[in-house]
């Protein structure tokens, strides 16, 4: 009787919770999906800009997850080589934006970062 208890009450929780992580990821992945879109709107994007930077990113991401799973470096070295790789994202993202899409860039970094400031 009380194995059954035991095991029914788990295989409850197993199922109740089970849709509560899915919610959670897909929660994520459309926060994100939505900063994109409203940073291709700020910036007044082309496809051909957005193409440029997607390809950019998808690079970047490579590289530094080789970076990361390199056991050969030091946790230093690592850390460096991926800054090093976000500051050529970052010169490559400003290589693709007219010079007035840049100035709106740092005004929405500069927004973000007060907007954080303030929640402090």
């Amino acid at each position: 009787m009380k194995l059954t208890f035991v095991i029914t009450t788990l295989l409850l929780f197993t199922i109740i919770h089970a849709p509560a992580q899915q919610k959670r990821d897909t929660i994520h992945h459309a926060a994100a999906t939505q900063k994109k879109a409203k940073l291709k709107d700020e910036l007044q994007l082309d496809k051909k800009q957005t193409d440029a930077l997607k390809t950019s990113k998808n690079e970047y991401k490579q590289k530094a997850k080789e970076v990361k799973s390199d056991s050969t470096l030091s946790k230093k070295e690592r850390k460096a080589q991926v800054k090093k790789l976000k500051k050529e994202q970052q010169e490559k993202f400003d290589a693709v934006l007219t010079p007035e899409q840049r100035e709106k860039e740092k005004q929405l970094k500069k927004e973000k970062h007060d907007k954080k400031g303030s929640k402090l």
